[in-house]
């Protein structure tokens, strides 16, 4: 396949010739440019429309006055148990949002670590832009986690509209990200035991079909993956980073199609929505199926120190399974004994994610019960494999070919790889969100 030189983001890469579809920025992250001029789909929330609405209708760049006005609307959407933060009570809190407190930067945006009067640990997220695309996307992103309430889900504590700058703040969590404690330094600090991996997989499939299932209006993450998945002091898994989220379809269609932008992380993207913009619950539950392996394996989901052909996770983990060495699968950190039954659920639920065809792919609710060991669902789901069923979905062979050949540029490139799920460009007027692992102390 001929290469050309690409310039992105101040240095040239080499990218095959997918690329005069696809724009990839350095690292993780992918942005892919589809051809069609349709606007991409969004389905807001019917309660936000006329805020949304009249943010769309702002000039490129907006006077202070008009932030004022956003301000008051940001206000209208927020809680009762959500808060307006005063800009000098966040500046207090972070000394001056001083350099020894900033613990993230990505795109446009920066995250500082501080502590409020009652001693509290936040996390404190500035975006710095003046677009009405930054102002829309923020409003989007706070109308959706605003809504949310559940255990597994980090909680927005409030925001603030400073001038240009649209800060969100959070919880600040001391144990960091899943992926820190699975990959990066604190695994030497803490392996997880097998108890802790499936007390996550429980907690993270149950935030999901809460998303999916049992909140106010079903939301779909788009962006689940270790990085944005925080831990509790007890390791409790906290869902967090809903830049990327959207509302779930609610008409008799099974998916939206994005005509826009496809974004997300490469190694976690479903077949379906890398090749057709096809967006569904069942993106996040293919999602999941990858994280599921990573805490069985212990492994990145992309990893170009293995074989040619096996870098992917998945790709590395199919010959495993498909020959029945499920054992092959399990991280060398864990030492101790484990519960045989709860392996054997968490192999069969992430088989079930990874499952090409969203047609045939269980929804989230059958994975959660699969993994409290609900019978009847192992025995569907057994019944299910046996079955010859029609795949209404194809892709072309060199499918997996092309995702894992954008996936391996400049994967080495370990600064580029932390940040956020999301990295539009400066002409889009928006900037990522940095990701969920820069929520920690």
């Amino acid at each position: 396949m001929g290469e050309e030189k690409r310039k992105i983001s101040g240095r040239s890469v080499s990218l095959p010739s997918i690329d005069k579809f696809v724009d990839q920025k350095p690292g993780w992250p992918l942005l892919k440019r589809a051809t069609s001029r349709t606007p991409q789909v969004h389905h807001w929330h019917t309660r936000k429309v006329s805020v949304v609405h009249w943010v769309m209708s702002l000039p490129e760049r907006f006077p202070n006055s008009e932030t004022s006005f956003v301000k008051k609307k940001l206000q209208d959407i927020l809680r009762d148990h959500n808060k307006w933060f005063n800009y000098n009570v966040l500046k207090t809190a972070t000394s001056d949002f001083s350099q020894e407190n900033l613990i993230g930067k990505g795109g446009c945006n920066e995250v500082y670590r501080g502590i409020l009067e009652d001693g509290k640990g936040i996390a404190v997220k500035i975006l710095k832009s003046s677009t009405k695309k930054a102002m829309t996307d923020f409003v989007h992103e706070i109308d959706i986690i605003s809504s949310l309430s559940h255990q597994n889900i980090s909680r927005l504590l409030g925001v603030c509209v400073q001038d240009n700058d649209l800060i969100s703040v959070y919880n600040l969590s001391s144990k960091g990200s899943l992926e820190e404690t699975l990959h990066g330094k604190q695994k030497h600090k803490h392996v997880l035991s097998w108890e802790e991996r499936f007390k996550i997989a429980i907690g993270m499939a149950e935030a999901l079909d809460y998303l999916h299932n049992r909140c106010s209006k079903p939301v779909i993450h788009r962006d689940v993956k270790t990085s944005n998945v925080l831990l509790s002091d007890e390791l409790e898994p906290q869902l967090s980073d809903f830049g990327l989220s959207m509302w779930a379809p609610t008409t008799s269609s099974r998916y939206s199609i994005i005509q826009g932008d496809v974004v997300g992380t490469f190694g976690y993207l479903a077949p379906e929505y890398f090749m057709y913009g096809k967006v569904s619950e069942k993106v996040d539950v293919y999602a999941f199926g990858v994280v599921l392996l990573e805490l069985i394996s212990g492994r990145h989901p992309i990893s170009p120190e293995n074989p040619r052909g096996q870098e992917s996770l998945v790709m590395w983990a199919n010959p495993l399974i498909e020959t029945g060495n499920s054992k092959g699968l399990l991280d060398p950190g864990v030492t101790e004994l484990f519960d045989e039954s709860q392996f054997q659920k968490m192999v069969l639920a992430a088989t079930q994610c990874l499952t090409r065809s969203a047609t045939h792919r269980p929804n989230i609710r059958q994975i959660l019960r699969l993994l409290r060991g609900e019978n009847e669902v192992e025995k569907w789901i057994k019944e299910e494999e046996n079955e010859d069923c029609f795949d209404d979905e194809v892709y072309p062979n060199s499918s997996a070919e092309m995702h894992l050949s954008l996936a391996m540029l400049e994967v080495e490139d370990e600064e580029s790889a932390s940040v956020s799920s999301l990295e539009r460009s400066n002409n889009s007027g928006f900037c990522s969100s940095c990701s969920s692992e820069e929520f920690q102390s």
